[in-house]
């Protein structure tokens, strides 16, 4: 008999879709999205319809989406393609489904689907999220094919998690981190953070972002708020009012080695937690020496991932707080290239030059400049035309980090200095009870480094023109006009705050003891586990003998337990089993009695018939009757008797 499906079971099926259209938004165009909510609504005009003309109607419209999908197969990727097919096949079945065994189809793509989100969240909310779906398609699958008599066991099933907790918990330590075998290409995603062109303009359209960057967590102290430059671009082309990234840094370098400038200064090893940001760029301190084996070194001692970050990524590294050594012998002459824009800027760069003799000499007068002179700090800098260094320096002196940075490295490049700008993220906040220093994308911030004594030094004139902005953060020298321009209206709530700052640590937890658990984590492990292995030999054997002696004294020594009717019979008929002789069933036994207490024939058939259905054939309803029958007759039960 063909069962068709409730209106219960179709609506928790449309619930689960839609949340895995809203959850995978990133693998479908928008116009995708809305077309699959479409045809979801698309089942109840063609309720009156045969199943036929539904079949056919479903099919073109299935095989129009399907043809413009081919269309932009190339700005998707396989697998996001291969998501979308996947979709539309199960909006197309839930859209057609009537009966209980159409479902089995879409429920296992449900069940992938669900699975292929946890490819693009990482967060502990939204996986907690996903779960719950995967739990309640799981509750929904059981309750389409259980009978309606069955009731969910929630102590047999919470017993059942319990006991294959330690399994799961062993797995997760213990299986081998292995490399993929291969890699499916995906759609080109949104860059987030900062980009490889420099723009008068662009670091303050990136602060007024509140998002999460990355997070640190250091071995010993952490350093001072003013060492805490995390390097991520080096820009050095400049074509009069961009910098740009060099080709040179697409090409893959060899480790670098340790320079002599290395010994001087601070070594300090950190982990770094990448949020997703769909390139490979990443932070580092200072001047790298020691790699984990997720990054590799890049040009001008930086640090890039082996694939574009998609997911969030961690990573050890090992730095010397002190300057970068050039990596290549063209690095001073191609960082020392001017441009024929900005003559205003290359007069006053002359006029300093002419004052001093040395590049530390040029520094300070620079820095004088800046100082001396009425420039100020500010979030929103009037708009600058092609030169935008003359207009900068001589016309609005009203500008952000990438201002001061841009016309530093110019006025050093045309006094003959090799200079470039670098991007990345100044300072941070320091969770101290967490122990992990928090950048968000409001900390991006850019200054300068110029050759000089064999190394690249770094020279920040905004710790000239607003040294707040290093000691103390962004929030110090901004108005407060401006600072109600970075804050989000939720966020002036303290208890929105809280709660939010509350979820960021246990997202941090997540990220170290889940996420974060890599192969290099789990080889020191391994190491550990090594060295103690004489006492985890005894352990593990005293564990064996404990286990073997609770198998013995459970299932050895104590009988098993009846089935219910045989329990409830011995609850209720007592010591009258005891004359029931050895190999005797106990509806024998029940007509045996009968033969000895022949007035109560009638009531002794009704419980040997209940008993019977109850026991063989697992009639639940029967078991309820002899339970209740039993209870009625439990008097009448007491009078029976037994000849001696």
């Amino acid at each position: 008999m063909l069962m068709l499906l409730n209106r219960q079971a179709l609506l928790s099926f449309y619930v689960i879709l839609v949340a895995v259209i809203v959850l995978l938004h990133q693998a479908l165009p928008l116009w995708y999205s809305a077309l699959l909510l479409l045809l979801l609504l698309y089942r109840w005009p063609l309720q009156q319809n045969s199943k036929v003309n539904k079949l056919k109607r479903i099919n073109i419209i299935a095989a129009l989406i399907l043809l413009l999908l081919l269309v932009s197969i190339r700005q998707s990727g396989v697998f996001h393609f291969m998501l979308q097919i996947l979709l539309l096949s199960a909006a197309s079945r839930l859209v057609l489904i009537r009966q209980r065994h159409d479902s089995h189809q879409l429920l296992w793509v449900l069940y992938f689907l669900l699975a292929c989100c946890f490819i693009f969240y990482q967060s502990i909310l939204t996986s907690l999220l996903i779960l719950a779906l995967l739990l309640f398609t799981l509750y929904c699958h059981y309750r389409l094919y259980a009978s309606k008599q069955h009731q969910l066991q929630l102590l047999q099933l919470t017993k059942a998690v319990l006991i294959t907790l330690p399994v799961w918990i062993s797995l997760f330590v213990l299986f081998p981190r292995l490399q993929p075998l291969w890699r499916i290409p995906t759609a080109e995603a949104a860059i987030t953070g900062l980009a490889d062109t420099l723009d008068p303009g662009s670091i303050e359209n990136l602060v007024q972002s509140d998002k999460l960057a990355f997070r640190a967590i250091f071995s010993d102290a952490m350093p001072p708020r003013q060492q805490l430059y995390w390097r991520a671009k080096v820009y050095e082309d400049f074509d009069g009012r961009s910098w740009t990234v060099n080709p040179r840094f697409e090409r893959r370098q060899p480790a670098h080695q340790q320079s002599e400038n290395s010994d001087t200064g601070q070594l300090l090893s950190y982990q770094v937690i990448a949020e997703v940001s769909n390139q490979r760029s990443l932070f580092a301190l200072g001047q790298p020496l020691e790699y984990s084996s997720s990054v590799r070194p890049a040009a001008a001692y930086l640090v890039e991932a082996r694939r574009p970050v998609n997911q969030r990524l961690s990573y050890q590294l090992t730095s010397v707080l002190a300057a970068v050594p050039a990596d290549t012998a063209l690095e001073q002459q191609l960082n020392s290239r001017t441009s024929n824009a900005n003559p205003q800027t290359k007069a006053l760069a002359a006029e300093l030059a002419g004052r001093t003799s040395s590049t530390a000499g040029l520094i300070e007068q620079i820095s004088a400049l800046f100082s001396q002179q009425p420039f100020y700090y500010s979030l929103n800098p009037p708009r600058l035309g092609a030169n935008s260094v003359d207009a900068f320096l001589f016309d609005s002196r009203t500008g952000f980090c990438s201002h001061y940075a841009s016309a530093t490295a110019v006025l050093l490049r045309e006094a003959g200095v090799a200079a470039r700008v670098v991007g990345g993220y100044q300072g941070g906040v320091w969770h101290q009870e967490q122990q992990y220093l928090e950048v968000r994308q409001r900390e991006a911030h850019a200054w300068v480094e110029y050759y000089d004594n064999g190394s690249w030094q770094r020279y920040d004139p905004t710790a000239v023109i607003a040294p707040e902005r290093i000691l103390a953060g962004l929030d110090a020298v901004l108005t407060a006009d401006e600072q109600d321009q970075l804050q989000a209206n939720w966020r002036r709530f303290s208890a929105f705050n809280y709660l939010s700052q509350q979820l960021l640590h246990l997202d941090y937890y997540w990220s170290v003891w889940i996420l974060g658990f890599d192969e290099s984590q789990q080889h020191n492990l391994w190491q550990q586990l090594k060295a103690a292995s004489k006492l985890l030999a005894i352990l593990a054997t005293l564990l064996l003998l404990v286990l073997l002696l609770w198998w013995f004294l459970r299932y050895q020594r104590k009988p098993a337990p009846y089935a219910a009717p045989v329990m409830l019979i011995q609850r209720y008929f007592g010591k009258l089993l005891s004359n029931k002789t050895a190999g005797q069933h106990v509806s024998q036994f029940i007509v045996s009695l009968k033969n000895h207490n022949p007035v109560h024939t009638g009531m002794l058939n009704t419980i040997n018939d209940l008993y019977q259905r109850a026991l063989f054939a697992e009639d639940p309803q029967a078991l309820l009757q002899l339970e209740q029958y039993l209870k009625q007759h439990a008097t009448s039960l007491k009078k029976l008797t037994w000849p001696d």
